[in-house]
C-alpha cells in the first residue's frame, strides 16, 4: 500500500517570486516551518518547530534535485506520528487525537514542487511521495489536509506581504 499527495495551487505572482517562497529560509518559515534550506543538490537541511507529543519537531531534507525557478525536491524524514501530522496540519480536536493515537513510524519520503508560468502567475506543483503502508498512508491523509492549508491560505499571504 502506496500513496503519493499530489496538489495544484495557481498563484497569481512570477515564478521568480514563488522561486523565493520555496527556497528563501525567510520566506519559506513564514509560510511552512523555520529552515535553513539552501536550494543547492546535495545540501542538507532541516525543518522546525515545537516539539509535539512523540516527535522531536525536527524534519529532515537533503537538496536531490533542482532546476531553479522551476523545480526542486528534497528528501523529507523524521519521526511520522498521528500527533505530529494533526500539528502540522493545524488540525485540533479530541476526534482526530483519539484516531491518531498511537500511530509511530519513521517517515522516509520526497517533496517535489514545480513551477509553470500561466497567464498572470505560476501553477504551483506539490508532490510528495513515499507513504508506504498503512500507518504511512493515514498519516498522508492527515498531511494532504495540512498541505491544502498551506498552499492556499499561509503560502498566499506570504507572497502577498513580501510581494504585495
Amino acid at each position: 500500500m502506496t500513496r503519493t499527495i499530489k496538489l495544484k495551487t495557481v498563484l497569481p505572482y512570477s515564478q521568480e517570486k514563488v522561486w523565493q517562497a520555496l527556497t528563501c529560509p525567510e520566506l519559506l518559515g513564514g509560510w511552512f516551518m523555520e529552515n535553513n534550506i539552501e536550494p543547492t543538490p546535495g545540501h542538507y537541511f532541516t525543518f522546525r518547530m515545537k516539539p509535539q507529543k512523540g516527535w522531536d519537531g525536527i524534519t529532515h531534507c537533503e537538496i536531490i534535485a533542482v532546476d531553479p525557478q522551476k523545480y526542486i525536491s528534497y528528501t523529507y524524514r523524521g519521526e511520522a506520528t498521528g500527533e505530529k501530522a494533526l500539528a502540522c496540519a493545524g488540525i485540533h480536536s479530541d476526534q482526530a487525537d483519539k484516531l491518531t493515537k498511537g500511530i509511530f513510524t519513521q517517515l522516509d519520503t520526497v517533496l517535489s514542487f514545480t513551477l509553470e508560468p500561466t497567464c498572470g502567475g505560476t501553477i504551483l506543483y506539490l508532490e510528495h511521495s513515499g507513504y508506504k503502508g498503512l500507518k504511512l498512508v493515514i498519516v498522508s491523509l492527515i498531511m494532504q489536509a495540512g498541505w491544502k492549508k498551506q498552499l492556499k491560505k499561509k503560502l498566499p499571504k506570504v507572497l502577498e506581504r513580501t510581494f504585495g
